[in-house]
């Protein structure tokens, strides 16, 4: 029987952030682009049942339908397939942002015991045929340990792929040599408002959606001393020279203080709106796709408002919040980028997106479609 016509078994687990709409819409486009190639079967134990629903997983795709865990039921089906040419069992890791965290002495301890054992059901996995698969992932940095489990985790995996080429080549520096470049599945996600971007009318309001630091462990004050001056200006740019109202929004729970800090600090320069209710899957579309721009630090705020028709703009500090720079560089749209660590262009960086905003929506659309070309066209070689 030829490979292509085999069934395919995609194992998955679903337990993620709940908290962040961006985790939830990657594993949505994930699971959604498996299912064109064979049939899931998820992890949802102790996931909330509202995910699950968000997901579309069906009852007869969960693990708990067969009444044993998740690691046994995957042992199960490998070792069945050993002895049958009809099935080909992967499994699929979670997508997403790897990297160490700071440990206690207690807690490393625990670490390395909850890290031999993964590795080892990963080594197990390989040897009876299973095949280990990540897709829409960024790394480090990591510890010396974790850059050891790293390089060892790819030995074990089918398809070792990352997001971007700043990942590839910390990858590369590893010793990883089978590394491939696979896009954020944010690329894959279909709107209804693709076909019309380029006739959408300009837009009266921007967007301001916005985290408390380059990442979880920084300190949000130094962050508030870098990042609020050039939002005063863009302020300045936006609501008073371009007479736009100004809406904050949130995709991310723990976000909810600091947009809210954002609102209160500019409420009497301009038009401010504050959405208190967190952006949902539903909402996300009817708010950025009638957005003028919408400006951010986190990446898939920009990368769901682009993929609504939106311009996004990366307000970041290029050399830590480097997950999106070099996302935002592979896909040649670094003019829509600030750098909150050089504000003195600030005004014309915003005058030339302005003037060219037509330009850069083609540019957009043409990284999108390039983009998912290769994702689908990856997606067909590791499947057949």
């Amino acid at each position: 029987m030829e490979n292509s016509q085999r069934k395919k078994i995609f194992f998955f687990t679903a337990q993620t952030q709940y908290e962040n709409l961006g985790d939830l819409m990657i594993i949505k486009i994930l699971l959604d682009n498996l299912r064109k190639y064979g049939t899931m079967i998820i992890n949802e134990q102790g996931v909330p049942e509202w995910f699950c629903q968000e997901l579309d997983i069906k009852d007869d795709e969960k693990v708990s339908k067969y009444g044993t865990k998740f690691n046994n039921l995957m042992l199960v089906f490998a070792l069945k397939a050993l002895f049958s040419s009809n099935n080909e069992i992967y499994y699929i890791l979670t997508p997403g942002h790897r990297f160490s965290i700071p440990l206690t002495n207690i807690g490393y301890l625990r670490y390395l015991i909850e890290t031999i054992k993964q590795m080892t059901t990963l080594a197990l996995f390989k040897i009876i045929g299973v095949r280990i698969c990540r897709f829409g992932v960024s790394i480090g940095p990591f510890s010396k340990l974790d850059q050891l489990v790293e390089r060892w985790k790819s030995k074990f995996m089918y398809f070792y792929s990352v997001r971007d080429t700043k990942s590839e080549d910390y990858a590369t520096k590893l010793g990883i040599n089978k590394v491939e470049i696979f896009p954020d599945l944010a690329w894959l996600m279909k709107t209804p408002y693709a076909s019309n971007k380029l006739a959408k009318l300009h837009d009266e309001y921007v967007i301001f959606s916005f985290r408390n630091s380059t990442n979880p462990l920084g300190d949000p004050d130094i962050y508030k001393n870098s990042l609020f001056p050039v939002l005063d200006k863009i302020v300045s740019m936006v609501g008073k020279k371009w007479q736009k109202k100004l809406l904050i929004s949130y995709q991310v729970d723990l976000d909810y203080e600091f947009c809210k800090d954002i609102s209160n600090r500019y409420k009497d320069d301009c038009n401010v709106i504050f959405i208190e209710e967190k952006i949902n899957t539903q909402s996300m579309y009817d708010l950025y796709s009638r957005a003028y721009m919408i400006f951010s630090n986190r990446l898939h705020v920009l990368m769901f408002a682009m993929l609504c028709g939106s311009i996004p703009v990366a307000v970041v500090d290029t050399l830590k919040h480097d997950k999106i720079t070099s996302i935002f560089s592979d896909a040649g749209l670094m003019r829509i980028v600030i750098d909150i660590s050089n504000e003195a262009h600030i005004s014309e960086i915003l005058n030339e997106i302005d003037t060219d905003i037509n330009v850069i929506r083609k540019d957009i659309d043409l990284c999108i479609e390039h983009n998912q070309n290769s994702a689908d066209a990856i997606l067909k070689q590791v499947m057949t």
